[in-house]
């Protein structure tokens, strides 16, 4: 019997007992991460006990991202290595360390200490006063003491000249995972970690990890509990479910940001602007003239139609970047890339998507331009800028984060980072960059064994329980994070958010999937719960009250 077929059948045992191994394709030898999943059935269906029994740091991640206003009604987490999505899409939102852990990388030839790789359990929350003592601590924390020390990070702390610019970047879906699955892609990131101040055990520190949530904690130093960003999708305060900063409107963030803050106490002196893509980054950027005494800080989105565009009304987008030359360019050498000249990258037209190699060119291109023509770091007064690589994320829902195009989009992010600092070198000197991701990504299910809760057929199996009339339906939104409640139909038919949770408690792989037969490799696995827990969002009190005996984490765990 030939070694592949031995590794087919061990894989084949170690899924029928339940346990499940990340690995890399093709490496049939040595897991590379290793899920909780010693069980994946229940035997009660209750809520409370199913939420009361999640691990700590999960729950203190599920709280801290709970909005009493904004949030889904029903939280789900699904039994990892599961997720909300199909097997052609996955998605990255969920307590769990996989998706949690991001890098976060602070780097400047006279600004930060080099070498100090540090394993210190830091989230993104500590970046704003990170900031703040890089630009002389002008501001008070926004959320108690800061958990990066200073002098861990600052080879001056305040004792030589303040950076003219601090660039913070996103590289969106790369958490620690992704930069481990692709090793060897980022050398730029890998030499800054080495000169610079590394955090090798940062996270999130909120569940959903969703990009609006995650750039928003990052600007504000709050968790979505304070700053009201919880996901893409948002339950306003008048009831309707819509998505995030309609409009471009920041007024869904309800707290101010470091740029907001740093702005004002400079006498709106320091030129604050972003470059990024759709408006679920604003959450790190700020309201602008929004803010009482603020001004118009500089917007620049990325949308579907190659344009760059803002909100005037708040923001200013300077003219020249409206209709950004170079994406047809940047897209012909990547069709020329493969040495065919055919309209095509791996057999789509690289203008088509924004998940190839030539949109993060063309950004780089626009941002380098926007500091140099904008004159950012040209004075002795601080600046801020923000961007957000979006290819990578995309890359990862459409093709998944094994995929070439994922190695792909890495490779041309870093390239990205080294030309910015060849810029910065040349023009700025003295700089700081922040290098950070808004969460992880989930392995495909080929490789983890992981079920995609098809959100399509929980909505239509929840309908069908509670007996809802035809044409109607007891879910207004699903997300990945859980489902919006249609209120009205819920106290038309007697049916809360309790009894959602409940019936979504004792659901299985095989409720999940409306075909007579399961998928190859999910014959055997049909009774499995697809769900860890389900519970109403309200209730979290309870859930920790149950676990905590208190409504709030203990301090050592909400460090």
């Amino acid at each position: 019997m030939s070694k592949r077929i031995l590794g087919a059948l061990l894989v084949a045992v170690l899924v029928a007992a339940g346990i499940y191994f990340v690995t890399r394709p093709g490496d049939d030898s040595t897991p590379a991460q290793e899920f909780l999943a010693d069980q994946r059935t229940f035997e009660s269906d209750d809520w409370l006990e199913r939420a009361c029994a999640l691990p700590k740091d999960e729950l203190v991640r599920l709280w801290r991202g709970h909005h009493d206003t904004h949030s889904e009604d029903v939280t789900i987490v699904p039994l990892p290595p599961n997720y909300s999505g199909a097997f052609s899409v996955t998605s990255h939102s969920g307590p769990w360390d996989y998706l949690q852990r991001v890098p976060l990388v602070f780097y400047g030839p006279d600004q930060i200490k080099p070498g100090g790789v540090r394993e210190d359990p830091v989230s993104l929350v500590d970046v704003y006063p990170t900031m703040n003592a890089l630009t002389g601590s002008v501001l008070d924390p926004p959320g108690g003491e800061p958990h990066v020390n200073e002098a861990d990070v600052l080879s001056v702390a305040g004792d030589g000249p303040l950076p003219k610019l601090i660039v913070t970047i996103v590289w969106d879906g790369v958490g620690r995972n992704v930069l481990e699955r692709w090793p060897g892609r980022w050398p730029t990131l890998e030499r800054m970690e080495a000169d610079g101040t590394s955090f090798l055990n940062a996270t999130v520190g909120s569940s959903p990890s969703i990009t609006p949530a995650t750039h928003a904690t990052l600007g504000t130093g709050r968790f979505p509990l304070d700053h009201g960003v919880t996901a893409i999708e948002y339950r306003a305060e008048d009831g309707a479910v819509r998505g995030i900063f309609p409009g471009r409107d920041p007024s869904d963030l309800k707290t101010d940001t470091f740029g907001d803050r740093f702005d004002l106490a400079m006498e709106n002196e320091p030129l604050v602007g972003m470059l990024a893509w759709k408006s679920w980054h604003m959450g790190m950027l700020g309201h602008g003239a929004q803010t009482p005494g603020g001004d118009h800080d500089q917007l620049a989105l990325i949308g579907s139609d190659h344009r760059l565009t803002g909100n005037p009304a708040f923001y200013e987008t300077p003219d020249y970047l409206t209709e950004f030359p170079g994406l047809e360019e940047r897209a012909d050498e990547l069709d020329r890339s493969d040495g065919e000249a055919d309209g095509k990258w791996r057999g789509r037209d690289p203008l088509e998507q924004h998940d190839n190699p030539a949109w993060v060119q063309w950004q780089t291109d626009a941002m380098i331009a926007m500091l140099d023509r904008e004159g950012y770091g040209t004075d002795e007064v601080p600046d801020l800028f923000y961007t957000n690589y979006k290819p990578s994320d995309i890359t990862a829902h459409q093709h998944n984060m094994d995929s070439p195009e994922m190695g792909a989009a890495i490779e041309a992010q870093d390239a990205g980072l080294e030309r910015l600092i060849d810029f910065l070198d040349d023009k700025v000197r003295d700089y700081a960059i922040i290098v950070t991701a808004d969460h992880g990504n989930t392995p495909p299910p080929t490789r983890s064994g992981g079920w995609p809760v098809l959100q399509g057929q929980l909505e239509e199996d929840v309908n069908a329980e509670f007996d809802v009339p035809e044409g109607r339906s007891l879910i207004r939104v699903t997300s990945a994070a859980g489902p919006f409640i249609n209120r009205q139909v819920a106290r038309e038919i007697g049916v809360d958010a309790a009894d959602i949770a409940r019936f979504l408690n004792g659901y299985t792989i095989r409720d999940n999937y409306a075909e007579a037969e399961l998928p190859e490799g999910y014959e055997e696995r049909g009774d499995e719960n697809v769900l860890a827990a389900a519970f109403p969002s309200d209730r979290i009190g309870d859930v920790l009250r149950c676990r905590f005996g208190s409504s709030e984490p203990p301090p050592e765990l909400n460090a």
